[in-house]
């Protein structure tokens, strides 16, 4: 795993061994970031369930002004802020443990704003829906931004969820990959 492009481009990240942590494969990672590129400089990103934080860290690479990462596993965790250490990105990043429900509600009482949400839970939760309900109730996205939800096809995500719409949505393989805006 590796970063793609921008000022760390082709910096390794790590992650731990084994099935417990999925990060978003480089082809899905390449497309997504193509799509999304208009929204990245100088964006704040939110990365829930963050795993490595692959997605939030080739934001930061590609010109996004801060990330914050939420992850639940301490072991995970760990690596997460290794990669942020590895890549330089201390000034500009923070990785948090928590459960994202929770960290999301403390992300709103503290008034952030975020451009971009990525979130990749497991997909055997099928949370989406019910954290985006929760981002609608802090109040976390800013005006213009970006809801991305990477999940399994089998995963129904509706045209609508509260105040946000769905725009589009790109299937690769079993994964798919859903974007809303108010």
């Amino acid at each position: 795993m590796r970063i793609i492009a921008g000022e760390a481009k082709g910096k390794r990240l790590e992650c731990r061994k084994g099935t417990d942590t999925r990060p978003t494969q480089d082809s899905i990672k390449e497309s997504l970031f193509s799509i999304i590129a208009p929204y990245i400089p100088d964006a704040r990103f939110l990365d829930l369930f963050s795993g490595t934080g692959n997605i939030a860290l080739e934001a930061l690479s590609r010109g996004a002004k801060r990330a914050v990462m939420i992850e639940k596993d301490q072991e995970a965790l760990k690596y997460i802020i290794k990669n942020i250490n590895n890549l330089g990105y201390d000034n500009k990043s923070r990785a948090y443990k928590n459960e994202v429900l929770r960290a999301v509600e403390i992300l709103g009482r503290k008034g952030e704003k975020f451009d971009i949400i990525f979130m990749d839970p497991p997909y055997k939760d099928e949370v989406c829906e019910r954290v985006m309900r929760a981002i609608s109730k802090a109040n976390l996205l800013a005006e213009n931004g970006l809801i991305i939800c990477e999940h399994h096809m089998y995963e129904d995500m509706k045209e609508e969820v509260g105040e946000f719409r769905k725009t589009d949505e790109r299937k690769y393989g079993k994964k798919v990959v859903t974007f809303y805006t108010r």
